[in-house]
């Protein structure tokens, strides 16, 4: 299993430090999906205990990154054709209602603009870190979010940045071809523009485009299902397929 050794730096406890060990080896693709999940080899692998690792799948089960199949079968979140379409239609509707709730739209163009800024920097620079990048680009939509000031709503939204955190990240790596340009010209500067000028119908259109945007890149560029075969999600690039799972 690729994972690697613990650190306890920035975690207040051992269940915090597993949790974000599994969900960076899940969005690196280190851990693929369909991949068999026990608390007995969590425990043997990482060192700790058994109620240290039920913690942190429970964790990750909520977060949509580990799928619970049976009472004793965990496994590593596979998203079909059909789950993506819906995580990105489930993403437009979360900001567009958060926009309808946020006091002053104009208001949260700083934190935004700070955010894209720092996306932009990371684009560039080698060697490239793809988690932080794609951290970066769901704290930017989070920030959407957060801003409407309504927990149910940022609770719905927390179930899934990790799926769109896992999306982006196979996207970046396997379809962008991992060139600092095209990185770069990732970003959400359309977005901050339209915040500035208040106009929420305006900002709500624009959402639902980069949305909607989005989840067509995925379905075309990325996944693309294979009829009963394990191997389910397939990454194109270039002219060469490549089998993730």
């Amino acid at each position: 299993m690729a994972l690697s050794s613990l650190s306890s730096q920035g975690f207040s406890s051992l269940s915090q430090q597993v949790t974000a060990e599994l969900r960076r080896a899940i969005i690196e693709n280190r851990l693929k999906a369909k991949t068999q999940i026990t608390e007995n080899e969590l425990s043997s692998t990482l060192g700790v205990s058994r109620t240290v690792v039920r913690e942190a799948m429970i964790t990750l089960i909520n977060d949509g990154l580990l799928q619970k199949v049976s009472s004793h079968n965990t496994r590593v979140a596979y998203y079909s054709e059909t789950d993506i379409r819906e995580i990105y239609e489930m993403r437009g509707c979360l900001e567009t209602s958060a926009v309808g709730l946020i006091p002053d739209p104009a208001a949260i163009c700083g934190i935004l603009q700070k955010n894209n800024d720092e996306s932009i920097a990371l684009s560039l620079r080698e060697p490239f870190d793809g988690y932080a990048f794609v951290c970066l680009d769901s704290d930017f939509h989070t920030e959407i979010v957060k801003a409407a000031g309504n927990s149910l709503l940022l609770d719905a939204w927390n179930r899934i940045v990790g799926p769109l955190q896992v999306l982006l990240h196979r996207y970046i790596y396997y379809v962008v071809n991992n060139s600092p340009e095209k990185r770069a010209s990732y970003d959400h500067q359309r977005i901050i523009n339209v915040f500035s000028t208040g106009d929420r119908e305006l900002i709500k259109m624009t959402l639902l485009d980069h949305s909607d945007l989005m989840k067509q890149i995925m379905l075309e560029k990325l996944v693309k299902p294979l009829e009963e075969q394990e191997a389910s999600i397939y990454l194109i690039n270039d002219d060469r397929v490549k089998a993730s799972v």
